[in-house]
């Protein structure tokens, strides 16, 4: 709304990021984990998404979810339906799904060819 009196901001510009087909893969045990978690149900998908935050800039969001209203690309692989958000594919395209055993329990590493940076906990990215 323009009152007249004040001189108006110029127009901001968005980028949308391309959309792309995503690749990824899932190690064997990632895959084994995957098969612990799941039992024999294969209704269900592993969501990979992106969330903005953390001290890099982007933190992995995995999921394992029914559905999703949010536009996904759906894949299978290793027999898992894996969905990735069509907004997220520019960020996620590449990437290596791992699980890696640690001190303190285990957890899902992602390993992302397209990461200029990534926190120290391995968690987060730029």
């Amino acid at each position: 709304m323009d009152c007249g009196t004040c001189d108006s901001a110029p127009a901001i510009q968005v980028h949308s990021p391309d959309v792309v087909d995503v690749h990824l893969t899932l190690t064997e045990k990632a895959t084994t984990m995957l098969e612990d978690a799941f039992g024999d149900d294969r209704s269900h998908a592993l969501l990979v998404g992106v969330l903005s935050g953390g001290c890099s800039g982007y933190m992995y969001d995995l999921q394992i979810v029914e559905s999703t209203e949010t536009q996904c690309q759906e894949l299978t692989i290793n027999g898992f339906r894996v969905l990735v958000p069509t907004a997220s594919s520019h960020l996620l395209n590449g990437i290596e799904i791992d699980y890696v055993d640690r001190l303190m329990g285990g957890g899902f590493k992602i390993n992302n060819p397209n990461a200029s940076s990534s926190c120290g906990c391995g968690e987060s990215f730029a």
